[in-house]
């Protein structure tokens, strides 16, 4: 058996995400929910991992390993703490995370938006504001206006499925913590107008950057009775925001698990006349779908076992999901912007990058226009409701001092990203 081979220039990284990790956020309504009287947070991000001062060392680490990309997001309620009102030093700085990386050898790959907004625009109704949009590709332009000459990929929206999702269904414990399918529904036309804007406004401030979303998708698998839903459930969390990106440079693709559907020919056939009738759907859905999300231990095949998230363990979903988006997006290039596993076995982490990526090249090796991998995540971080407890990171951190701890799977993956290939399978 030979090595697997991946294509000249891929793209080998770890990402972050600006409030999971520089630490005192804050202007964001993240801050906020996380303090609020009854909030469902577990923890308070505050100091994080104290990214914003440690960038440089942690840089340097993650190139000393062998990567090639470093993901990081600019976090909006820095730049823009007041409506139009921006900030030059925090413009500085994240020109300086750019340089840093740059600089070690590592290709910036920058996210607009990871999650987080300004108060102010919180205030105004976050997605549910028809202005929200507008400001958003008024910030993207002038961040690509401050890194353009440093920066060519770009990510304008970091899973927007999850944002309506999650804050606007209610279902994930997201601000702003609306709980009905209107929202949803509106969110999700706020985040696809935003999405197009800031598209625009990148390519007219920076006319050869690449830029695109990305995009949380699941590997569903459903039996007969329960494809209904399933169709009706993508649509709205993936597909419709898929369509969005046919005018992307890239579509990036960020997959965890595999999501089982069973149901039984009656709730089925009983399903099917709920989704004709729009008054029914509003009032029945929202409750079902937060209570299945926030269950701590849905449904896994026999045989496999969960993660710290309580998800199936299933490193080959990312396939499944590359797969799917090289059909509905035929040639449209695809990164793998996040794939990754909250453990506290890091043995578990190795497989998962080494299951992944091997189920990953079939799907090269089969015409998928794949240009890069890029871990989830660098470093064991906040992760928002849920707080300090998942561990993520190829890298671990000690909160108490702030130490690094390189994990073998940062080295395993380091190796590949070396070589730009993984070993045979032993036989």
């Amino acid at each position: 058996m030979t090595d697997l081979a991946f294509p000249d220039g891929f793209l080998w990284g770890a990402a972050t995400a600006a409030h999971q990790v520089e630490g005192n956020n804050d202007g964001s309504d993240w801050w906020d929910w996380e303090r609020r009287p009854g909030t469902p947070c577990v923890d308070r991000s505050d100091l994080a991992i104290d990214h914003y001062r440690r960038f440089p060392d942690d840089i340097a680490l993650l190139a000393s390993l062998g990567l090639t990309a470093y993901r990081f997001s600019v976090e909006w309620a820095r730049v823009e703490p007041a409506d139009g009102a921006f900030d030059e030093v925090q413009l500085d700085h994240y020109r300086a995370v750019a340089d840093a990386a740059i600089a070690t050898g590592l290709i910036p790959v920058v996210t607009l938006y990871h999650f987080s907004l300004p108060r102010w625009v919180a205030a105004q109704g976050g997605w549910l504001w028809g202005g929200t949009p507008g400001r958003l590709a008024r910030y993207a332009d002038r961040v690509v206006r401050a890194l353009g000459d440093r920066v060519r990929w770009w990510c304008t929206l970091n899973e927007p499925g999850i944002v309506a999702f999650g804050g606007y269904l209610g279902a994930l414990n997201f601000p702003p913590g609306r709980k009905d399918l209107r929202s949803w529904e509106s969110a999700t036309a706020g985040l696809v107008e935003g999405h197009r804007q800031t598209l625009r406004a990148i390519h007219d401030a920076a006319p050869s950057a690449r830029a695109g979303q990305t995009h949380q998708m699941m590997e569903w698998d459903s039996d007969e009775s329960g494809r209904p839903f399933v169709e009706w459930m993508r649509r709205r969390n993936e597909d419709v925001f898929l369509e969005a990106s046919a005018d992307d440079d890239f579509v990036g693709v960020q997959t965890y698990t595999r999501v089982l559907v069973r149901l039984n020919p009656a709730l089925s056939l009983a399903l099917r006349g709920l989704l004709r009738v729009p008054p029914l759907l509003a009032l029945v859905i929202p409750p079902v779908i937060r209570v299945q999300a926030q269950n701590p231990a849905p449904p896994i095949p026999p045989g496999t076992h969960r993660t710290q998230m309580g998800y199936e363990f299933r490193p080959e979903a990312l396939a499944a999901t590359v797969r799917r988006v090289a059909g509905l997006l035929p040639g449209k290039d695809i990164i793998v912007t996040e794939h990754g596993v909250a453990t506290a076995d890091d043995a578990e982490r190795v497989e998962l990058i080494d299951r992944g990526l091997r189920a990953l090249h079939a799907e090269i090796a089969a015409g998928a226009p794949v240009r890069g991998y890029i871990h989830w995540s660098a470093f064991d971080n906040f992760e928002w409701a849920l707080g300090y407890r998942m561990q993520f990171g190829l890298i671990g951190v000690d909160r108490a001092t702030q130490e690094r701890i390189v994990r073998p799977s940062a080295r395993f993956l380091g190796e590949i990203a070396l070589a730009n290939r993984l070993p045979a399978a032993p036989a």
